[in-house]
């Protein structure tokens, strides 16, 4: 025999459906107000592990490095740029995690090998953020029709060097486009700056004798100074035999790369020194390795 209570329906199924679907839906909705109305920092965050650890790279950055170099990694009066400046950029990551672990005493920077390994490698990995570094960018064009144009039709292997390979008077490139956008290689090439137009000081020396030479005056005192060439000679002047030194009228850097070259072929050589960049990059990065092990 069934009890009084069984007998008795519960009392949410004596009312019709429609209204039971009402009072479900306030009840949601309610929720859903509340949960809105939640400070931002009750509510809970979902943040996946690689913004998590850049997070955190960026509080130890913040703590041990931007005192001296800045938030931004670009410098200070206490430190150095680090975030753009080459000397920096184009280092491999062993040799700044080396850097970390030992400081380097002569410039007051101190070592942070107690950080331990983990943060020393997300210290390098939050710098190259700030580097902006292009290991993740598409390359454009074909790099080897770029090998190709660089070592003839375009004449940069005649002052730019590359795996060994060019001439010695402008700057090696083999590294050159690690830290770059394809657009900033292409408007290098294409509008170079004040020092690649004029050679970093190139300069036209003429002798007594009447010889004339060009080049880039890499040495110089009050007695004597030393010219290195276009084809990468380097000539040891005394002054007494100097007649006169003025500036060449001819750059090292052409300027009229953007009408020389079809925008396809000024991508095949951005293309390929991005190729070698990376290639370059990898290399120095495995040679380290070793060295270190």
């Amino acid at each position: 025999m069934k009890s009084f209570s069984q007998c008795i329906p519960p009392l949410w199924l004596t009312f019709p459906r429609s209204a039971v679907t009402a009072c479900l839906l306030v009840i949601l909705c309610a929720a859903v107000r509340t949960a809105l109305a939640q400070p931002p920092g009750q509510r809970p965050k979902t943040v996946s592990p690689s913004g998590q650890r850049l997070g955190e790279a960026s509080k130890i950055f913040n703590a041990t490095c931007a005192g001296c170099h800045g938030l931004d990694g670009r410098g200070s009066e206490r430190g150095p740029n680090i975030a753009s400046r080459q000397e920096v950029v184009r280092r491999s990551d062993p040799e700044l995690l080396r850097t970390l672990r030992n400081g380097i005493s002569e410039t007051g920077m101190p070592n942070f090998a107690a950080l331990g390994d983990a943060k020393l490698e997300a210290l390098v990995s939050y710098l190259r953020t700030l580097q902006g570094k292009s290991a993740h960018m598409p390359i454009p064009g074909d790099p080897k029709r770029g090998e190709s144009l660089f070592f003839s039709t375009a004449r940069c292997s005649e002052c730019h060097i590359v795996n060994g390979k060019g001439g010695f008077i402008g700057s090696d490139l083999s590294g050159y486009a690690a830290d770059s956008s394809p657009d900033e290689v292409r408007l290098a090439i294409v509008k170079p700056d004040r020092d690649a137009r004029h050679g970093q000081g190139q300069m036209r020396v003429t002798l007594l004798n009447g010889i004339i030479l060009e080049g880039v005056v890499r040495n110089e005192d009050n007695f004597s100074l030393q010219l290195q060439s276009v084809d990468g000679a380097f000539h040891f002047i005394q002054k007494p035999e100097v007649a006169a030194v003025k500036p060449s009228g001819q750059p090292l850097m052409p300027e009229d790369y953007g009408q020389m070259l079809s925008p396809a072929q000024l991508d095949d050589i951005v293309g390929y020194l991005m190729s070698v960049a990376r290639s370059f990059g990898d290399k120095t990065a495995k040679k380290q390795k070793h060295n270190d092990g």
